[in-house]
């Protein structure tokens, strides 16, 4: 498991990751405002999820996440 910091990945734009808070102008809509890329806004942010975590996983970086317990 790879925890994923996921600050600032829905003003990301997952293709040419330009950030801005503009680039977000409603909840449900992405519109970037350095390429013109159109998407919608949850499914660029896990884009950008993914591709963070991705190259967490191919660096080898230590997963800071919570370990799970389970007390039953």
């Amino acid at each position: 498991m790879v925890y994923v910091n996921p600050a600032y990945t829905s003003q990301e734009c997952s293709q040419c990751h330009h950030t801005h808070r503009h680039n977000r102008p409603n909840q449900a809509v992405f519109i970037c405002r350095a390429c013109g890329f159109v998407d919608h806004a949850d499914r660029n942010s896990s884009h950008n999820i993914a591709a963070r975590g991705w190259w967490l996983w191919v660096r080898g970086a230590e997963s800071r996440a919570p370990v799970l317990t389970l007390i039953a």
